[in-house]
């Protein structure tokens, strides 16, 4: 059998011992990716008894003094127990190290303040709802300079780094003490430790609340908006009150929401907005709500449905209420130019229009792509831009009073108004257009949104 070269190992601990004084955990990190399964801790305990063994067998034979050297710096830089007995039995001076090189700041190893972590932690999350957790850190830059220095000098390739070391470590005791799992893929809370300023920071996972609203009454912007003059600072023209407009559905649905989940914030992302003059009836639009920082994440949303509809006087309602993923935002706000939506509106026409006419412009509009210029009605806040949009379907049917009724099915993105008044030909082809004559939608209703993705495909949370 051949010999096992494990002197190469060995003369690698004891240069590194040589140099810089190292913890039992810092010594077995540099080797942390030979013989796996085992803690730094015991790697690197194994390392330095090896090596006490072999000095104190050196001791025994006419290589005292090599043995003797070896022993000293075990039980000085090593502050290895074993070798401090050995030196102390066979009278060596060593001059013994306090602290560790590679994870010492100030007067203290990181992987010491566990404990103290731990307990603060403890208290904190007491306050907070959470189902799982995961460990993060931030490494001291002196740290980690000095341990990539000792790499680089001694040419180690199989170390381990500080960061991941300790967030193992403060891991597993977190885990024993708040009795929670661990989720590295979507924690509900992330504990990350500063080195430097001996900080713990929690970033709480938003929670996301996915539902449709149905708009009842005219007059009420999606967001909130602030006045025009004062950008809502309070001023003559909005009464002080900051806001061209005192609610908005977004404030409707996240106030009732945030306070549920005692959340410090919220943002609202829906599948496109409805002009505040125009109704969202039928099923809802869909929205998702995101509640920042939530203490509490299993709220009721039974109750939250009734108490936004009573908040609200009655004004909007919201359904299907369900716990989703960040994504499914992401998917309403991507695809909400690309979604199927109805519309029921009101149109006026400067002439008397007959069946034929009417006939014929659906048959010129059935299946077809329009362009739109950006309407000058919000030309002032939107890029200057030409649209194609697609036209799927369209029903024109008079009325007693003069008007005509008008039922699309449109692609997501379509300005429906100008699509009937034709906005001085920055629209075509549109109705006015068609008929030749000046058309006007004096009332709109959205009354279906169609969407690909719902919480379901996306993966809700029970």
């Amino acid at each position: 059998m051949e010999d096992i070269p494990i002197e190469t190992m060995l003369t690698a601990s004891l240069r590194l011992l040589e140099g810089h004084p190292l913890c039992d955990g810092c010594m077995g990190r540099q080797f942390a990716w030979l013989g796996t399964g085992t803690s730094n801790e015991e790697r690197g305990r194994s390392l330095k008894l090896v090596l006490t063994m072999t000095a104190d067998r050196l001791i025994r034979t006419d290589l005292k003094e090599k043995g003797k050297n070896i022993i000293s710096i075990l039980a000085g830089n090593g502050m290895f127990e074993s070798a401090k007995k050995l030196a102390a039995k066979n009278g060596v001076d060593y001059k013994e190290s306090a602290y560790c090189h590679l994870c010492t700041l100030d007067g203290q190893s990181v992987f010491k303040r566990i404990p103290e972590i731990v307990q603060y932690c403890v208290e904190r999350l007491a306050r907070i709802e959470y189902d799982s957790f995961l460990v993060g850190s931030i490494p001291a830059p002196v740290l980690s300079e000095r341990e990539d220095e000792l790499r680089s000098v001694h040419g180690l390739l199989h170390g381990e780094n500080l960061k991941s070391h300790f967030n193992r470590e403060l891991g597993k005791h977190l885990q024993e003490a708040l009795r929670k799992p661990v989720e590295f893929e979507s924690p509900d809370i992330v504990v990350v430790f500063d080195m430097t300023q001996n900080l713990v920071r929690f970033q709480v996972k938003p929670l996301f609340i996915y539902g449709r609203y149905r708009k009842l009454v005219r007059g009420i912007p999606q967001s909130r908006w602030d006045c025009t003059v004062c950008g809502g600072a309070g001023c003559d023209e909005c009464k002080g009150t900051g806001r061209r407009y005192p609610d908005s559905i977004s404030e409707y649905i996240g106030i009732p929401a945030r306070e549920a989940a005692r959340a410090v914030d919220f943002k609202f992302h829906a599948a496109g907005r409805e002009d505040i003059d125009v109704l969202m009836l039928g099923s809802g639009r869909p929205f998702v709500l995101e509640l920042k920082r939530p203490r509490i994440r299993n709220i009721d949303l039974e109750s939250l449905a009734r108490e936004i509809v009573s908040r609200s006087e009655g004004r909007i309602e919201v359904s299907g209420l369900s716990v989703t993923r960040r994504e499914m935002g992401q998917a309403l706000k991507r695809d909400a130019s690309v979604t199927v939506k109805e519309y029921f509106a009101l149109m006026r026409v400067d002439r008397a229009v007959t069946e034929e006419e009417l006939r014929a412009v659906e048959k010129a509009l059935q299946g077809v792509d329009i362009d739109q210029r950006t309407p000058t009605r919000v030309a002032h806040r939107r890029s200057d831009l030409v649209r194609r949009k697609r036209v799927h379907d369209i029903s024109l049917k008079p009325r007693t009073d003069g008007l005509i009724e008008v039922r699309l099915r449109v692609q997501g993105g379509t300005y429906v108004k100008e699509l009937i008044s034709g906005d001085e030909q920055r629209t075509q082809p549109s109705i006015a257009g068609l008929l030749g004559a000046v058309a006007e939608c004096v009332e709109l209703n959205v009354v279906a949104v169609h969407t690909e993705t719902s919480n379901t495909s996306m993966g809700a949370i029970p």
